[in-house]
């Protein structure tokens, strides 16, 4: 419980320094990865990244490994973080973790895109924050399945006992 809990905190603090970075080394950032990730996909199929198609190749991982990738990462440690913590309690029900789980990616997300508007070179935008929100929803999810799947097989054992 304590290393998933200190994983999904190490994830949340490096996306909200993330986003606390200035234009400029933001985009440095993002080049780099773009970079990377242009490479490999050049090595596999050349000439499929070029100066044709940078710019969106460009936005395109931004986006989907920036937010969505980073907000996947995170729904899956945080949410499984959150269900680790409350599990063990009394008021412990299913519905509950779902709406704590999913309260806090939303609210994750929207934080990031506000501290945003205050950093220099920086813009927030509530699509980034759906694209943040949808990423942490998968990751989430992967974790409910696992979580439902514990819970129906100890809900069945239990009524198994008592027939």
């Amino acid at each position: 419980m304590i290393l998933i809990s200190i994983f999904a905190l190490a994830i949340n603090i490096f996306i909200i320094v993330q986003a606390s970075l200035n234009g400029t080394s933001s985009t440095d950032n993002s080049n780099g990865v773009a970079s990377v990730v242009e490479n490999i996909v050049n090595g596999i199929s050349p000439g499929a990244v070029n100066e044709g198609n940078y710019g969106i190749f460009l936005y395109v991982i931004r986006k989907l490994v920036g937010h969505f990738g980073l907000f996947v990462f995170d729904g899956l440690f945080t949410s499984w973080a959150i269900y680790l913590w409350l599990a063990p309690l009394r008021f412990y029900k299913l519905y509950r973790f779902t709406y704590i789980s999913l309260g806090y990616g939303f609210f994750l997300g929207g934080l990031t895109e506000i501290i945003q508007l205050f950093v220099p070179g920086r813009g927030g935008a509530f699509t980034d924050v759906l694209i943040d929100f949808s990423g942490f929803i998968l990751g989430f999810l992967l974790i409910f399945i696992i979580v439902f799947a514990v819970e129906h097989k100890k809900l069945v054992a239990k009524e198994n006992e008592v027939h």
